[in-house]
């Protein structure tokens, strides 16, 4: 009686022990951005982006790409974590970063390059994830392409 006891005792304390140690990692819901909210931060600097590249100020082209970089990293960003919207989404990186270090180098060329290069991995993911006859399922049921129909990127009133 007394080692069931225990045992009981035991399982509880391990449980609880793994939630403490759980908690702290876990952000509050409200402090994580939600994925429309990323995707508006998104075309915001996305826009903010080709302003910079057009006019060549190298500087801001390699801060708005940093922060789409940062975007990305964010645990919100895994839309759909499918093999393909991970490949995607490394694509996105990759460029973003390459964008970042040609606006270091100051090289024009290679900017415009890179640029073309980050907006293709966005149109690619897009069309990918909403115009799939079939999409792996997300934990829940939900359809990638679903959640990601869902954000809402029409233009705000008062221009913008």
């Amino acid at each position: 009686m007394m080692d069931a006891r225990k045992r009981r005792h035991s399982r509880t304390s391990a449980a609880l022990l793994a939630l403490v140690l759980l908690l702290p990692n876990a952000a509050p819901a409200e402090a994580q951005p939600n994925l429309g909210s990323l995707m508006r931060q998104k075309l915001d600097r996305a826009q903010q982006l080709f302003e910079a590249v057009v006019l060549a100020r190298f500087p801001a082209v390699g801060r708005h790409a940093g922060e789409l970089l940062r975007i990305s990293e964010e645990s919100t960003w895994m839309a759909a974590p499918t093999t393909a919207y991970v490949q995607q989404s490394g694509a996105f990186q990759e460029a973003a970063r390459d964008l970042g270090a040609a606006a270091g180098a100051g090289d024009m060329e290679e900017v415009a390059t890179a640029y073309m290069t980050l907006v293709a991995t966005c149109v690619q993911c897009h069309r990918q994830l909403r115009g799939a006859a079939r999409a792996e399922l997300l934990p829940g049921g939900s359809r990638a392409w679903e959640r990601l129909s869902a954000v809402d990127l029409a233009p705000r009133a008062g221009g913008g």
